[in-house]
């Protein structure tokens, strides 16, 4: 937020400057992200009064003007026509440099001589029109620095708060409450302001849930005249970023810059039931319908709350005040609204409407109630300022916030802080804070206002000693306690090493959102019953995943506009809803590859090679691929109908994952022209099947043998009944079998290579032993299955 140091410095009472104020609130508040000086550029401008406007002898489109600037008169040639005798004017004088770069130099004008320059709003770099000089109020001194005069000798600190202090510092009056504390003083700003309860008979406000809005104070004013603000309140709001709209949507404005309080005016005229107005604070009806100021018009939920007469919606309650029901240059008898409205309620509504305003921006960081009270005080002293009358005041507030007390061990703020502070000292901080405390021993009881609603325990209180006194005081010291290293998380080291594993094979991570849409969920075929959020970010993010491998599709359609090979994967968790309880959280593993085009058929038997490589590593040996075997459901169509497996361990029932390129109707709706294929599993199963497997073995004695064989098959031949044969044919001497080549022919057969090694535990094998099996293991390929041997 950004806040005027000169409007801190006045209620803070300080004579620090503004980089002493800064530095101060970083050390020990908030984080001061940067500071804007205003005003330079127009030390040489000042206010001028048009004494006399006649016409340029020599040019139809200029006049002769004089102006009064106090200490003299001057003759200035000025081509605006929207000013008048009377006005009160910016004067650029002789030897002025603006911010547009312009020099002001003493000129002849056709004939004219010419002393100045009188300015636009944008010759001065106060905003963007040029459509004519800029009047200025009539309170504006003659002769007067405009800096002065607009209040722009001032600088704009821009802080940020965070959260849990956004319900008091968002304002001024919070930060300058800070800078008294650490200068050591105390300001009450809220005692200097009563509120007026005069009664009325004009005005009746009825809260239908206390809950949504535990406060709402109501006050009838009259004798309204609509005007400009005075020139310094629409400088100040100006320079904070706000356009000054009229005195009276103005004067609300600056009471929620200066308290925090969101305030809202109706025009009494315009929402009055005979010469009544009746207020009503009530949900909205399913599918109502309201008209705001900004001319939107939005469908509202049950969940949302309106401010309401008896015939129509008035405003959306925190949010924004409603189409013909606000000020205009009419009214002369107002309606103000000073209330306190449920912050996760507000929030609700305001992301379901899309409506973001300065008001929304507090209620839904949570206000205190009683700050609505000073605030209606505030603006009601400000608008009789301006001539108006207080016809009376309604407050509804059916459970007041009181202050709480907390207890305070003395001797553990030192414990805490590691830094012994005087107790005298630590009681100066707590009421430069307006914390009221009584000393009970060596326990302090204090009071805390409602304003500080972050404050519940006593290490909240510590903190704000802690950084009241200084951090940097406090000397930094070795611990005495003995430090144990922190308890290893199994199942993240687990996943560390199933990523070191797929890195170090040549595979990229991937992140994604831990939500898709409808959309996604749709192309890929997950028909199941996911968790919608209430309020997504956006309609992309609207389902808890039930799957990883949409987000990896949508990655390699991504990916292929620049590479032509792609190896990913993901490791994140997974939503399966259950019926009236939190959902059941897998935690998955999913990687994708995608080959070269010139590599055609081996897709699939690389994602099994990749699964084999995971398996290896973890020792698990006893693993197998198997076709579906669910005979009561199809395969899922993510799948490709052939080229898909289970992947599952002997001698149990769990099923860990599959493999298998993607099916051909998924790539196309992700537009992903390429073959993939993919691998899922189940990490917390693999875990536990990994530490089941686990089991030491001894380096092999004797030495192994390796042989290659490759071959031509039938289509219908698979690798498995291929692998059985030549396991079988072994006699206990084979080792490992491994696929490694596969491609189609031509002549619609299929060529497999594989690698065979063999070994035994009680000596050497003989080429005669090995060829042997080898002459073995073709007769009953070519027998069994029909395949030609390529010798």
């Amino acid at each position: 937020m950004q806040y005027s140091y000169n409007w801190l410095k006045e209620l803070s009472e300080t004579n620090k400057t503004v980089g002493q104020m800064a530095d101060l609130i970083m050390m020990h508040s908030f984080e001061v992200e940067s500071i804007e000086e205003k005003g330079k550029g127009l030390e040489n401008v000042v206010v001028g009064k048009i004494l006399e406007i006649k016409k340029h002898p020599n040019a139809d489109k200029l006049q002769l003007t004089k102006i009064d600037i106090g200490n003299k008169k001057l003759d200035i040639v000025c081509g605006a026509w929207n000013i008048k005798v009377d006005d009160k004017v910016p004067v650029a004088l002789v030897g002025a440099k603006l911010q547009n770069g312009i020099v002001i130099k003493e000129a002849e004008i056709r004939g004219i001589k010419s002393f100045g320059m009188l300015c636009a709003e944008d010759e001065l770099g106060l905003g963007k029109s040029h459509e004519g000089i800029l009047i200025l109020g009539k309170d504006a001194e003659i002769g007067e620095k405009l800096t002065k005069a607009l209040d722009l000798d001032d600088a704009i600190l821009e802080i940020k708060v965070l959260p849990d202090r956004s319900h008091d510092a968002l304002c001024h009056i919070g930060i300058a409450r800070e800078i008294s504390a650490l200068d050591g003083k105390k300001i009450d700003y809220y005692k200097k302001i009563k509120l007026n309860r005069k009664k009325t008979d004009k005005l009746s406000i009825k809260i239908q849930d206390q809950y949504l809005c535990p406060r709402y104070i109501g006050a009838v004013m009259t004798d309204i005249k609509i005007e400009e603000s005075p020139t310094w309140m629409k400088s100040r709001l100006n320079s904070l970023g706000i356009n000054p709209i009229n005195n009276i949507v103005d004067a609300t404005n600056y009471v929620m810059l200066e308290l925090g309080q969101p305030l809202h005016a109706f025009d009494f005229d315009q929402i009055k039931d005979d010469e009544r107005v009746n207020i009503f604070v009530r949900r909205a009806i399913e599918n109502e319908k309201i008209t705001l100021l900004d001319g939107s018009v939005k469908e509202l939920f049950d969940e949302d709350l309106l401010i309401t007469n008896k015939d129509r919606a008035l405003a959306v309650a925190g949010v924004m005040g409603g189409e013909n029901s606000g000020i205009n240059e009419n009214t002369t008898k107002i309606v103000i609204e000073s209330a306190n409205f449920n912050s996760t309620s507000i929030r609700k509504t305001r992301m379901r409407l899309k409506v973001k305003t300065e008001a929304s921006d507090r209620f839904e960081k949570e206000i205190d109630p009683n700050v609505a009270e000073i605030a209606m005080a505030r603006i009601i002293e400000i608008v009789e300022s301006y001539g108006g009358k207080i016809e009376g005041v309604v407050d509804v507030y059916s459970k007041p916030v009181e202050k709480w007390k907390i207890k305070l061990d003395l001797a553990y703020v030192g414990k805490l802080l590691g830094e012994e502070i005087p107790e005298k000292t630590i009681i100066n901080i707590l009421e430069s804070l307006q914390l009221k405390t009584k000393k009970k021993g060596r326990m302090l009881e204090i009071e805390i206002p409602t304003f500080r609603i972050d404050l519940k325990t006593q290490e909240d209180i510590i903190e704000e000693i802690g950084r009241i006194y200084g951090y940097e005081k406090i000397n930094s010291t070795v611990p005495f306690y003995p430090v144990q290293p922190a308890k290893m998380d199994e199942e993240r080291q687990f996943e560390k090493t199933i990523r070191d594993y797929l890195v170090g094979a040549g595979f990229s991570e991937v992140y994604n959102y831990s939500f898709y849409g409808k959309n996604d969920a749709e192309m890929a075929g997950l028909s199941q019953k996911h968790l919608e959020l209430e309020n997504p970010i956006n309609p992309e993010q609207a389902l808890m995943r039930v799957s990883l491998v949409p987000g990896i599709l949508n990655n390699i359609k991504e990916n292929l506009k620049n590479f032509k090979e792609i190896e990913i994967f993901e490791i994140g968790r997974i939503y399966i809803p259950k019926d009236g309880s939190l959902p059941e959280e897998k935690n998955m593993l999913v990687g994708a590859i995608v080959s070269d085009e010139s590599k055609k058929g081996n897709n699939f038997y690389e994602a099994k090679g990749y699964v084999d490589l995971i398996f290896n590593k973890l020792g698990i040996e006893d693993h197998y691929f198997d076709e579906f075997k669910n005979s009561e459901e199809k395969i899922p169509l993510i799948w490709h109908k052939t080229r898909f497996a289970e992947i599952e361990i002997e001698g149990s029932e769990e099923l860990i994952g599959y493999v298998g390129e993607m099916s051909p109707i998924v790539l196309e709706r992700f537009r992903i022209k390429k073959r993939v294929a993919i691998f899922e599993i189940d990490m917390e199963i693999l875990r536990k099947v990994s530490e089941g497997e686990r089991e030491f073995k001894p380096l092999r004695k004797f030495p192994t043998s390796m042989r290659d064989i490759s071959m031509t098959a039938e289509p219908e031949v698979r690798v498995e009944d291929i692998l059985d044969i030549i396991q079988g044919s072994g006699m206990k001497l084979i080792i490992d079998v491994d696929l490694f080549d596969i491609f189609d022919l031509p002549e619609e057969k299929t060529s497999f290579a594989f690698h065979i090694i063999f070994g035994a535990d009680d000596r050497t094998l003989k080429n005669q032993e090995v060829d042997e099996i080898m002459k073995k293991i073709t007769e009953n390929l070519e027998k069994d299955l029909k395949v030609e041997i390529r010798k």
